[in-house]
C-alpha cells in the first residue's frame, strides 16, 4: 500500500485477470481516485483486503469485487452522452460480475496448468534425452534453475469433443507431442504470456528433429512394448514409428528380441513377432 493509501495499478500479464484489473482502474478513476482506507471504510472492508484487491496478486473474493464496484459505481457522476445514472450503473456492475467470472476462471485453469503432467517413466526419460536442458533455452547452457516438463495446450481442444481429445487409454498417459521440457524461468515467462504456445509448439517440434533422436524414440518405443505405457494411443506409436523409419541408421537396425525372447522387433520391416525367441541378452 502506498504511504497515503495510494492504489498503484501493478504491470499484469495479458488475460482476463489484467482486463479485469484495468477496468477495476479505470472505475477508480471515473470515481473520482477515493484513498483506499476511505474505501475500505466505506464498505466495511479492510485496508489489506482492498489494496490487494487492486494490486491483483491473485482474483479477490467476488463479494470484496462486487462490493468496491458497486461503491465506486455511486460515485461516477458522468457515464457518456445519453447515459443515465442507473442505466451506467446497471451495465457497470453486469459487466464487472461477467469479468470477475473470466478472471477467475482464467486463474483456476493456470493453476491446474502449472501442476505437472502426470506420466509414466518411459515418457518422462524419453523428454530428458531429448533435451537434458530447457527446450526453450541454449540445449547446452547449464541452467541452476530446477527443470520440470509441462503440457502444451491442445490446437483442436475447444472443437474436438473431450473424449476424443484423450491421448490414451488413461488421461495418465499423455501425449509425448504436447510435453516440453522447461526450467523455471521460462515457465515464468510463459505464465506471462512471453512466450506462445505456437513457439512452444515449434521448439517441441524441433526436437525431433535433432540428431540422434530417432535413437530416444526408438528406446521409448521398446519401453512401451515391454508394457512399461499400458495403454497409450495407437496414433502415438505411430508417430514413433514415422520418426525411427526416417532415420537409416536406426531403421535399418538387425532384429532383435525383448522380454527374454518374447518378442522380436524388426525395425527394417516394421514387423513384431510375438513367441518362445532365442534371446542372448537380459532384457
Amino acid at each position: 500500500m502506498g504511504r497515503l493509501g495510494v492504489i498503484e495499478r501493478p504491470d499484469l500479464p495479458p488475460g482476463a485477470r489484467r482486463d479485469l484489473n484495468q477496468e477495476l482502474h479505470t472505475l477508480h478513476r471515473r470515481a473520482g481516485l477515493p484513498s483506499v482506507r476511505e474505501l475500505a471504510e466505506a464498505i466495511g472492508k479492510s485496508h489489506s483486503g482492498v489494496h490487494n484487491a487492486f494490486r491483483l496478486a491473485k482474483v479477490p473474493e467476488q463479494r470484496l469485487t462486487m462490493a468496491i464496484v458497486d461503491w465506486l459505481t455511486l460515485r461516477v457522476r458522468d457515464w457518456g452522452i445519453g447515459i443515465s445514472q442507473a442505466t451506467g450503473i446497471e451495465k457497470a456492475l453486469r459487466r464487472f460480475e461477467r469479468r470477475w467470472h473470466q478472471a477467475k476462471h482464467e486463474e483456476e485453469a493456470l493453476a491446474v496448468q502449472g501442476e505437472p503432467p502426470r506420466m509414466s517413466d518411459a515418457t518422462r526419460r524419453l523428454l530428458f534425452a531429448l533435451s537434458p536442458e530447457c527446450s526453450m533455452s541454449h540445449p547446452t547452457r547449464q541452467l541452476p534453475q530446477p527443470h520440470d516438463i509441462v503440457a502444451l495446450e491442445g490446437l483442436a481442444a475447444g472443437r474436438t469433443p473431450a473424449f476424443l481429445r484423450k491421448t490414451g487409454l488413461r488421461p495418465e498417459a499423455p501425449n509425448p507431442w504436447r510435453l516440453i521440457h522447461l526450467c523455471r524461468s521460462c515457465q515464468r515467462r510463459r505464465e506471462a504470456g512471453e512466450v506462445t504456445e505456437a513457439e512452444l509448439r515449434a521448439a517441441r517440434f524441433a526436437l525431433d528433429r535433432r540428431p540422434g533422436a530417432a535413437r530416444h524414440y526408438a528406446a521409448y518405443h521398446d519401453q512401451v512394448l515391454l508394457g512399461a505405457e499400458k495403454a497409450i494411443d495407437i496414433n502415438v506409436l505411430g508417430r514413433v514409428q514415422v520418426i525411427i523409419m526416417a532415420d537409416p541408421e536406426v531403421a535399418a537396425a538387425p532384429p532383435y528380441t525383448l522380454n527374454h525372447g518374447e518378442l522380436v522387433v524388426d525395425r527394417s520391416h516394421g514387423s513384431l513377432e510375438w513367441g518362445d525367441h532365442p534371446c542372448e541378452d537380459d532384457h
